[in-house]
């Protein structure tokens, strides 16, 4: 018995010399330091200006890679005024395009501001030049520009005297009354239900109209002019 007593604190010190020993003459864990990577790098430059602007929105301007035909960035950072150099590294081979875009909290695309292909055999620069990207910016540069223009601006007498041109299309419908809902405004900041813009391109308030606009935009395009109207109708 007094032998066994005596072995027990000998098992115990070498118990713990074996763990000394352990951590002294190595690491634990694998080191995962010179592991090759096999993607490349996305680096963007110029000048960004208007992304405060989202701070309180379900949206963000950002600088994402996609694969074709997904609407779903494959990897994103978020962007910031300034003009500072981003760069994104070992980005996946299989992606097609990079772009400074508008996503939603799910980094799907809702609205594309400036897009690149991509080889991706090489690193790649995307230049951007000056771009604004203020909500309302883009409404008028991807939206009105690319979709209304034709009747809203397009001509000496826009439709329903309403001019979507960039140099105008803020005064004429930001606390102006509407000219075919009465007692609405066009815009009515703060209250998107209430303005006859987001009625016509979100409900099927025009379907009896001279031209049915409820088809014009898809439903992410109509809730990011929900969004700019809700939280202010900024310039």
């Amino acid at each position: 018995m007094r032998g066994l007593i005596r072995k027990i604190p000998l098992l115990g010190i070498s118990v713990v010399a074996l763990f000394a020993t352990g951590c002294d003459d190595g690491k634990i864990y694998p080191d995962n330091s010179g592991v090759a990577t096999t993607g490349f790098t996305v680096t963007m430059k110029g000048e960004l200006t208007g992304c405060d602007q989202y701070a309180d929105t379900q949206y963000t301007v950002a600088l994402a890679v996609f694969e074709d035909d997904n609407e779903f960035a494959v990897v994103s950072k978020n962007l910031n005024d300034g003009n500072d150099d981003i760069s994104m590294t070992n980005v996946d081979r299989k992606v097609s395009t990079v772009e400074v875009c508008i996503i939603n909290r799910l980094r799907k695309r809702v609205i594309t501001l400036l897009s690149k292909s991509i080889d991706t055999t090489e690193d790649v620069v995307f230049n951007i030049g000056e771009l604004d990207a203020a909500p309302f910016a883009v409404i008028c540069s991807e939206i009105f520009n690319k979709t209304c223009l034709q009747c809203h601006g397009g001509t000496e007498t826009p439709a329903a005297g309403l001019d979507l041109n960039a140099s105008k299309a803020y005064s004429d419908i930001v606390n102006k009354p509407s000219t075919v809902v009465e007692g609405e405004m066009i815009v009515n900041p703060g209250n998107a239900s209430a303005s006859t813009l987001w009625q016509v391109v979100a409900t099927d308030i025009s379907e009896s109209w001279r031209f049915d606009h409820s088809n014009l935009l898809t439903s992410e395009k109509s809730s990011f002019i929900e969004s700019w109207i809700n939280n202010g109708a900024h310039d």
